[in-house]
């Protein structure tokens, strides 16, 4: 419901940093069905951290005479133009004069501060076409979105915790026309979506170790190019798919008497949604389709998210998209989520602004859970990868020592040199993530 009317100021406001305090713990769904909740940890309530941002008029809309029908007064509430009167509340409002680095601090950090501890975290961005999803959530070279900079935060934090060792690992899914497809790999078309006791999960998807952002940020871009997108009359590169870009984390504690330790895992999801169709595109053939596609989805996530804030009772229809059962899990209340609504100031979308503000809205009141989890030993890659390092340690010391014999090869070389070779190779997995980073960054 509209907030209360104060006076309000009939300009875009330059916004503070420090304005929306969350816990630097977060974490969203895992499928693998060895993730349990870690029994140990309070699981904290809180709801859906949910912000606006402004795109400024584009120079099309300024050409056109376009005028500005919704602002943001102050840092937390959006304001109607010709009825002021007509305001809604957000954890925090960005005008269209904040950066993305901006929008990632507030928005986003906590999220993926938390992913980084064990608990589950989705970002999302919502709005309609050129609205500044994308742009969000992508960004470019000179301002880089949501996506590289979780990434490039994720291993920034594996560096400041010494105390910890750390896999990660990445997939990248789009749900096109309602057909998940893998943009990792082009052979992983129209892939199914199964659910188990631990929630839904998608069979068959690829996921590649990553070992630096410049890595991760490789995948991504060569993802994108397998991505459904075209031209409308609001967007010439128009995204026409929702994509899922997962980072799955997990770690450990290292060091002398952490055998035995309890693994952490959690999934970061960053969610880049295709916009809404407005009935003005005037779409035709393949786009008409897609803008059907596109429209239904977005819907039943709508409906989704006003059944979750009706309490129990309601029926949530989950099952209508794959979209909404993919994130399932996530609004479900397992971990942290974060909403950010991309909006368009202009009169000519007035009244597309003003259904994202209701939905950004009721999203404000959805429940949600944040809760470390841990997994079973034996099924962790990196104790799986621990456990061959050591393997391997020993078995060199004790052919050092002359314990065990030391076999020759048909050639007369001694296997001392392949065990030497087997462990560096096993080593550089877990622990070269440093240097490449520094490699990274000096290029």
């Amino acid at each position: 419901s509209p907030t209360s009317s104060t006076t309000p100021s009939r300009q875009y406001v330059e916004l503070p940093v420090d304005g929306l305090s969350s816990p630097v713990s977060s974490s969203v769904q895992s499928k693998p069905p060895y993730l349990y909740p870690e029994l140990d940890v309070e699981r904290h309530k809180e709801n859906v951290t949910v912000t606006v941002r402004f795109r400024p008029l584009s120079p099309r809309e300024i050409r056109q005479g376009e005028e500005i029908a919704w602002y943001a007064d102050g840092d937390t509430i959006v304001r109607n133009e010709h009825n002021p009167s007509i305001a809604y509340a957000y954890d925090r409002v960005f005008g269209p004069t904040t950066t993305t680095r901006h929008v990632y601090d507030i928005a986003a950090q906590h999220v993926v501060g938390g992913a980084m501890e064990g608990i589950n975290g989705t970002i999302f961005a919502y709005g309609v076409t050129s609205s500044g999803k994308t742009h969000t959530m992508h960004g470019d070279q000179r301002s880089p979105g949501i996506i590289p900079l979780a990434v490039k935060d994720a291993f920034g934090i594996i560096q400041e915790t010494p105390t910890r060792e750390f896999l990660l690992r990445v997939s990248y899914l789009e749900i096109y026309n309602e057909v998940v497809n893998d943009l990792l790999n082009p052979a992983g078309q129209n892939l199914r979506i199964r659910e188990d006791a631990q929630g839904t999960f998608v069979e068959g998807v690829k996921e590649e170790v990553v070992l630096s952002p410049a890595h991760a940020l490789s995948l991504i871009a060569a993802g994108e190019e397998h991505r459904h997108v075209g031209s409308t009359n609001f967007n010439l590169q128009s995204s026409r798919s929702h994509t899922i870009f997962t980072l799955t984390i997990e770690s450990s504690p290292c060091g002398e008497n952490c055998e035995g330790q309890a693994v952490t895992l959690s999934q970061l999801n960053l969610i880049d949604l295709a916009g809404s169709e407005s009935s003005k595109a005037e779409t035709t053939g393949l786009r008409r389709k897609e803008g059907s596609y596109i429209n239904k989805s977005l819907l039943t996530l709508g409906t989704v998210i006003s059944k979750l804030t009706e309490g129990k009772s309601a029926h949530v229809p989950f099952r209508d998209s794959k979209l909404t059962r993919l994130l399932q899990s996530s609004l479900s209340g397992n971990g942290r989520v974060s909403l950010i609504c991309t909006l368009t100031p202009s009169s000519s979308n007035s009244e597309e602004t003003h259904n994202t503000l209701k939905f950004a809205h009721r999203a404000k009141h959805i429940e949600i859970q944040a809760a470390k989890n841990k997994i079973i030993d034996e099924k962790s890659l990196i104790k799986k990868y621990q456990n061959e390092i050591r393997s391997l340690k020993e078995e060199l010391e004790q052919l050092k020592r002359g314990i065990i014999p030391v076999p020759k090869t048909k050639d007369g070389d001694s296997d001392i040199l392949l065990l030497k070779q087997k462990l560096e190779d096993g080593q550089v997995r877990l622990q070269s993530r440093l240097e490449q980073e520094e490699e990274a960054k000096a290029a």
